[in-house]
């Protein structure tokens, strides 16, 4: 069966009032057995009877429906007929107006099919009919959503466009194939549900016809609800719109489907269908210039920012349309709340291959050389600006590959490098995300190759910044003399992960405590290296410092502040002296007593012994310059 699909249903000139009454008096002529007039030819009765293929008894019996509905008079009159079943049947309907009796509607009837009339069987093989309340209101001039569709099914309000979108290729093509008489199904492939539905609109304005928009799983398991949704497709001339793994509204049993659908994100492929041109668009994500825009539509305060703060947020995070408008839609009061909520709703799961590193370390905690502290501050410009320079037709062209940002921190253990990581993250407002090597690493031939591909294939990874520690256990410098398989594997597995890197469009910064360790391959590679050193004494001053401050009450810490230029003579690592200050607090607050020169001094020995350094009580003594 064909169904001729769109055109406004408001084209014709006729008042539905007054066709009604044309009607009604057809019905009456046919009852007084007079010659019945001709329908109108431009009525909505007409219309209906051409949308869905109706024969001249079926359109008959709509026309008696519909008119007994409004006059109770009238009813009666046809009821009187049908003494023995007291309702209007198909076998009245027939007889009235000369044309074949039946006592019922065939199986395959449109009535049927597409629910516009419901029979109720009676006891002698006939049938009562009545009509479907929707197509009352539709030949009265009503468009109200049908009753099994009401908070299941609504108009798409048009939303904003992106000007990479294909929006006029498409409309132009959809146009040539309904004017040649084809269905096209068109997936937009992606998880986005706002962008979608908002191509899905913009499409429709270009083409003219309203999208009917079905959440997802509302009719996946009515079929009867699904055969309502395309009628009221084609009634009111409505684009259909649902999520890809509702593919059983595509096509419902029995009846035509409706000839342009939009179907969004994922799922099984729909069957092959002759009749139906199937294509795949990816609706191209917003840039960064998009993402502002965005920001200043959905969130009109965002203009109040600082210009630099909206521009970075929209630089920083690769959000989705829908992403943005969710955040938006919690009024945060500025650029760094909305940097804080964006995080939350960018963030994924990467399996146990990462863990996210929660701290809020600022520049103001580094403690580093200055040429060290500039390396950073040079890593995290680049970090932030090196979108805008992608998004150049010619340095992209020069660069096709190698677009990501991979450092590596080079020092001895306890130098900062993790701390420097987490502040480079916490300035462009993204997650840190720890990569755990014991879950990358794996003995199996190819599966460490895997598991780091695995990784950086991850949307959560490309929107975070990855830190690999203890990198030379990844990158080790490849076997020259190769004797076995095992040899052969591990270079295999190098290389892989070389050219992975290479390819990755995000952020990687790697730390190591053993540089000469790394394939010199792999180290041409990386963007910058960045070298970190012990502290010296005045550098470890300054951490004792900070430490203190952060760990002792003000009057205490004061008071302690002149003996630390003594206390940081004994050589530590950063790291040692944080543990030893922090060991000194519970210390102090077990027993009570103020914290001394001598108490940091024994927490730091003990720390120094961790790692095998001696300090004995007579070298900590002269370091503290107390008497012999």
């Amino acid at each position: 069966m064909t169904v001729q699909p769109v055109g406004d249903p408001e084209a014709n000139a006729v008042d539905p009032v007054g066709e009604r009454l044309h009607e009604q008096d057809r019905v009456l002529a046919a009852l007084d057995g007079a010659s019945v007039p001709q329908p109108l030819p431009e009525g909505r009765l007409n219309r209906l009877a051409d949308l869905f293929v109706l024969d001249p008894l079926e359109r008959d019996i709509l026309a008696v429906l519909w008119t007994a509905a409004y006059d109770p008079a009238l009813r009666a009159a046809l009821v009187a007929r049908e003494a023995s079943s007291g309702h209007v049947t198909v076998l009245l309907v027939s007889g009235l107006f000369g044309h074949a009796l039946r006592p019922r509607l065939p199986s395959g009837s449109p009535l049927l099919l597409w629910r516009l009339v419901q029979e109720h069987p009676l006891v002698d093989g006939g049938a009562a009919l009545s009509l479907d309340p929707a197509i009352v209101a539709w030949l009265g001039g009503d468009h109200e959503l049908d009753r099994a569709l009401a908070g299941r099914a609504q108009i798409l309000p048009l939303g904003p466009e992106l000007a990479e979108w294909p929006l006029d290729t498409l409309a132009s093509n959809l146009r040539a194939g309904l004017h040649a008489g084809r269905r096209t199904r068109i997936r937009l492939v992606t998880e986005d549900r706002l962008a979608a539905r908002w191509f899905a609109a913009a499409l429709g304005r270009r083409i003219g016809l309203p999208v009917l928009a079905v959440d997802a799983g509302a009719l996946a398991a009515a079929d009867e609800a699904a055969v309502r949704l395309h009628r009221q497709a084609f009634l009111d001339g409505c684009v259909l719109f649902f999520a890809a793994t509702d593919a059983d509204l595509a096509a419902p049993s029995g009846v035509a489907c409706y000839p342009v659908q939009i179907v969004h994100g994922g799922g099984s492929p729909f069957p092959a269908d002759p009749d139906f041109d199937d294509r795949d668009v990816v609706p191209a994500a917003p840039g960064p210039a998009e993402r502002e825009r965005l920001w200043r539509m959905l969130l009109p305060q965002s203009a109040k920012w600082p210009a630099e703060k909206l521009a970075d947020l929209a630089l920083c995070h690769d959000a989705s349309i829908g992403q943005i408008a969710s955040v938006a839609a919690t009024r945060p009061a500025s650029a760094a709340a909305a940097s804080l909520a964006l995080r939350d709703h960018l963030r994924g799961e990467c399996g146990p291959l990462t863990r996210r590193i929660d701290a809020a370390f600022s520049w103001d905690d580094l403690v580093l050389r200055d040429a060290t502290r500039a390396r950073l501050e040079e890593v995290t410009f680049e970090a932030r600006e090196r979108l805008r320079l992608w998004a150049e037709p010619a340095a992209a062209r020069l660069f096709p590959y190698g677009r990501g940002l991979v450092a590596l921190f080079a020092g001895p253990p306890g130098t900062g490098k993790t701390m420097a990581a987490n502040v480079i993250a916490a300035d462009l407002g993204l997650d840190l995300l720890a990569v755990d090597l014991s879950a990358v690493v794996s003995k199996w031939v190819g599966e460490t190759a895997q598991h780091l591909q695995q990784l950086l294939g991850s949307r959560a990874a490309q929107r975070s910044v990855l830190f690999f520690d203890e990198a030379d256990a990844l990158y080790a410098k490849r076997v020259e003399d190769v004797h076995n398989a095992n040899d052969r594997f591990a270079n295999y597995d190098s290389s892989v992960l070389m050219t992975a890197l290479e390819a990755y469009p995000g952020i990687v910064i790697l730390a190591t405590n053993l540089k000469a360790n790394i394939d010199s391959a792999f180290l041409r590679r990386i963007r910058h290296i960045v070298d970190f050193h012990a502290p010296d004494a005045p550098a470890r001053a300054e951490i004792w410092r900070k430490a203190i401050a952060a760990l002792f009450p003000r009057a205490q810490a004061r008071k302690l502040d002149p003996q630390l230029a003594r206390v940081a003579e004994i050589e530590a690592s950063g790291a040692l002296i944080k543990n030893a200050a922090l060991s000194a607090a519970f210390s102090a607050r077990r027993t009570g007593s103020p914290p001394t020169a001598r108490l940091l001094g024994e927490m730091l020995a003990r720390e120094l012994g961790k790692e095998g350094v001696s300090l004995s009580d007579r070298d900590l003594a002269a370091a503290l310059g107390e008497p012999g």
